[in-house]
């Protein structure tokens, strides 16, 4: 009888070492970003950085983005279970197209997105540019174009290619620049031009920016892990806004050879000074009306498409105090 309670004991023991270590492969997470290193990405790599992501049982390796980045194609086929989206329209187009995807939180309350010209331009809003040339993106015109055409008049006479350097746009006096808040406006001061900034989301823009979107089929396989990471990413941004931003800056520093620490400085002062992700309470959250009113706006605008179920574009269960009604483990 002792020999059999040895042999069970024993094999209670394996048992438990085999789940720790599938439990410890099944928290390890690629988390793909839609740009290169950035201080926009700065919460997450601050959650790595000083273990927050670890401390949860998750093992967080961050894949930065660039140019050709395109993860709601890649979250879509199933080649990425968490990944950024870099506005409101991402996820809906989504849900359009069939795709089994949910936003999970989102880093900004305000979307980054500007468009700046030179400070001699008589412009004092966007609709004032109506008409100008703007160096736009291929990713922004699949995205705020449609907006901008509805909104404000503009054309597809407008549109320069933008090709993420600001050259053209620094020679030609009269155009109109794409960018980021925390971005276009640092480097364009840098050449020498104090530009006129217009943040989209000061001419009524409502999206969210910089969300975190987790394919359904590993949301309803790994609810523990999908929490755990959201928490962690909430603890991040908090932590690199309100306190030493260095840990998160390494990192980024490591992961993007063309940062700086002056660029990283500029950015963060920029969110605080904009109010970006909120206050500290109001880090990763949504709203489900916010998203709704945004929705309604967009399809009646034509800039998104009509008969989506936007509720399925996101979930609000794992953020503090969601739907759930399971606290946000801290």
């Amino acid at each position: 009888m002792k020999i059999l309670t040895n042999i069970l004991a024993c094999a209670a023991l394996l048992m438990a070492g085999f789940a720790s270590v599938s439990a410890q492969q099944s928290a390890d997470i690629v988390f793909a970003t839609d740009w290169k290193a950035q201080a926009e990405h700065g919460g997450f790599y601050q959650a790595v950085a000083r273990g927050f992501y670890k401390k949860r049982g998750l093992n967080v390796r961050i894949r930065p983005g660039g140019p050709g980045s395109d993860n709601p194609r890649l979250i879509a086929a199933g080649a990425l279970d968490i990944a950024m989206a870099s506005n409101s329209f991402q996820p809906i187009n989504l849900i359009a197209a069939g795709a089994d995807v949910k936003v999970v939180m989102a880093s900004f309350q305000k979307d980054p997105q500007v468009l700046m010209v030179h400070p001699q331009v008589a412009a004092q809003s966007i609709a004032d540019l109506k008409g100008m040339p703007v160096f736009i993106s291929d990713a922004a015109r699949a995205a705020f174009w449609p907006w901008l055409q509805s909104q404000f008049g503009f054309d597809a006479r407008q549109v320069r290619k933008y090709n993420y350097s600001l050259a053209p746009w620094l020679v030609n006096k009269e155009t109109v620049q794409e960018g980021y808040l925390s971005s276009e406006p640092y480097t364009a001061a840098q050449q020498g031009v104090e530009p006129k900034v217009f943040l989209f989301a000061d001419a009524g823009y409502t999206g969210y920016a910089g969300m975190v979107m987790v394919r359904g089929t590993f949301i309803r396989e790994n609810p523990r892990t999908v929490r755990e990471f959201v928490a962690a990413s909430i603890e991040g941004w908090q932590d690199y806004l309100w306190g030493d931003p260095s840990p998160g800056n390494e990192l980024i520093l490591k992961d993007n050879s063309e940062m700086t620490e002056d660029l990283l400085a500029f950015a963060i002062g920029s969110m605080k000074a904009n109010n970006m992700v909120g206050d500290r309470e109001q880090v990763g959250v949504m709203d489900a009306e916010r998203w709704r009113s945004f929705y309604r706006e967009m399809s009646a605008l034509g800039a998104a498409p009509k008969g989506v179920e936007v509720d399925k574009a996101f979930t609000l269960e794992f953020l503090p105090g969601g739907p759930s009604g399971s606290p946000v483990s801290r």
